[in-house]
């Protein structure tokens, strides 16, 4: 379940805000009560000028069917989707030009994550371009990457829809998280950007 607009490389991203996500869905969120959750579409081209598709679904379930349809999509693209191993070294730094540098966050807002696996989620998300949305708020979330029941949820506080610069600053606003509440092998934060919107990572069911 998902959110916003990317854009992939020669591919504009666009994405709108879908129902609400069924009972059986919904359950197996571990959100905090009061939450409301939006999906995502991606238009994408899974080859140079091919036609696009919309595609719906977690970052990583968006490459994976960009996969299935061009194995070489990585390559096609000039896409380099490898990530760090998080526990060999320190958290990522937030380069100085992020607006999360010095930004407010909150630790243990959630059940804890799997730090690795959110590391490779960010990277992931700094892999496609394109301006996240966000359906109006409060607390109005929609989850961008999750694996291995690790997820990273991308938050609209404001009363009215947004889009929140790139991809690239939700993976900053995760690797600021990281850096300020992982505690051994796990993770668990939430990270407020100035324009009233935030990063939340956590356990979910993925």
């Amino acid at each position: 379940m998902l959110f916003a607009s990317f854009l992939f490389p020669a591919a504009v991203l666009t994405v709108a805000a879908l129902a609400l996500p069924s009972q059986s869905q919904t359950s197996a969120m571990e959100l905090p009560k009061g939450y409301s959750i939006f999906v995502p579409e991606w238009e994408v081209q899974a080859k140079p000028g091919g036609d696009k598709t919309i595609l719906k679904g977690t970052v990583e379930e968006v490459l994976d069917e960009l996969h299935g349809i061009n194995p070489n999509y990585e390559q096609d693209f000039g896409l380099d989707l490898s990530s760090p191993t998080y526990l060999s070294q320190p958290a990522p730094a937030v380069e100085k030009r992020d607006d999360f540098q010095d930004a407010h966050f909150q630790c243990n807002v959630t059940i804890m994550a799997d730090a690795r696996v959110i590391a490779d989620g960010a990277s992931y998300l700094k892999g496609v371009e394109g301006q996240p949305r966000g359906d109006p708020g409060p607390n109005s979330c929609g989850r961008v990457s999750c694996s291995w029941k690790s997820a990273i949820w991308f938050c609209n506080d404001n009363t009215h829809s947004i889009s929140a610069g790139s991809y690239q600053m939700l993976a900053d606003g995760t690797y600021h998280i990281m850096k300020q509440c992982t505690a051994g092998e796990w993770v668990s934060g939430q990270a407020w950007h100035k324009d009233n919107w935030r990063v939340l990572v956590g356990r979910d069911k993925c």
